[in-house]
């Protein structure tokens, strides 16, 4: 059985601390598991179909929406005041800090840097938020020449002038304020979306649900353990929380709005194109911030969902 956190080892040092963090977890659970790398450009759908998983994060949307019932064990709790306190997280539209565009109007109809379509934060949530300036059948955005299937590809396309303006996880984000700083030095962050439930860690289905239950139990307890506190500091981690499927079910329910309604978030012609004035900024707003400093606070306003004990 295998443990993997790809998704949030954005750094040497992340790597490192959630390598650490769940041997730990599994030391804890009695549970012998090998810590594997699954590096980009591997895809990682590959990883998440293997039937050995044991403890291993995985996207909420292809959670939702995957044709089996992965066991749930915990999601990470980011310790960030905007955070909350909650097992949740954003999507955050980046761009150049060089960029002359000062809301995120100004960057329709450019190139948008996003990820593969079974991706929450870099896909179904940007184009959820987007549904806030009244978009139906259509998209605002030109695609980027090459995919950019990884956070790090949208950030390096950002970076690099291969697109104006791209979409990224803001745990992503926050981790690489604090362990690599001068990589994202050059950006800062015009939008914020509303909150999703982050992605959690998960075992394959075919994994004995004793194991699973006891996995569950040292990831629950781990901001008591001692041996973990270095690491979750390293990896700005507050504590890891119990999560229901339902909590993920909502993404779906995005998903389907987005596609009933005809959006999409890049097109060949975009809506954008040829518009007199760009399109108003939905009521609330956020405001242009430098993508460096950490974020104390979500600079949009999340959606609330009565029923939702996440939002």
């Amino acid at each position: 059985m295998i443990a993997n956190a790809r998704m949030y080892s954005v750094s040497p040092q992340a790597g490192a601390a959630w390598r650490t963090l769940l041997m730990r977890v599994a030391q804890r659970a009695g549970v012998e598991l090998a810590y594997v790398e699954h590096d980009a450009p591997a895809p990682i759908r590959a990883l998440w179909e293997r039937d050995d998983c044991a403890c291993v994060l995985m996207c909420g949307y292809p959670f939702a929406t995957a044709p089996v019932r992965y066991r749930l064990l915990a999601a990470p709790v980011p310790d960030l005041p905007r955070y909350g306190g909650l097992p949740r997280y954003f999507s955050e539209f980046i761009v150049r800090a060089d960029s002359p565009r000062a809301s995120l109007a100004q960057t329709f109809g450019k190139r948008l840097a996003c990820m593969l379509p079974e991706s929450n934060s870099g896909y179904n949530a940007p184009r959820r938020y987007l549904m806030e300036f009244g978009l139906v059948d259509g998209a605002l955005y030109l695609p980027t020449e090459a995919a950019t299937p990884t956070p790090q590809d949208v950030i390096d396309a950002v970076i690099a002038g291969r697109a104006e303006v791209g979409v990224v996880d803001s745990y992503v984000l926050d981790l690489l304020r604090l362990h690599v700083p001068g990589r994202i030095a050059a950006l800062r962050t015009l939008a914020v979306t509303q909150s999703s439930p982050i992605p959690p860690l998960v075992a394959s289905p075919g994994i004995d649900e004793e194991i699973a239950a006891r996995l569950r139990g040292a990831l629950l307890d781990a901001h008591r353990d001692p041996d973990c506190a270095e690491a979750l500091a390293t990896l700005r981690l507050a504590r890891f929380a119990a999560v229901e499927p339902g909590d993920y079910r909502r993404l779906v329910r995005w998903a389907r709005e987005a596609d009933h309604a005809g959006v999409a978030l890049t097109a060949a012609t975009p809506v954008a194109q040829g518009l007199s004035s760009p399109l108003s900024e939905p009521s609330s707003r956020p405001s242009s911030q430098p993508l460096s400093e950490p974020l104390s606070e979500p600079l949009s306003k999340p959606l609330p969902h009565p029923s939702d004990p996440l939002a």
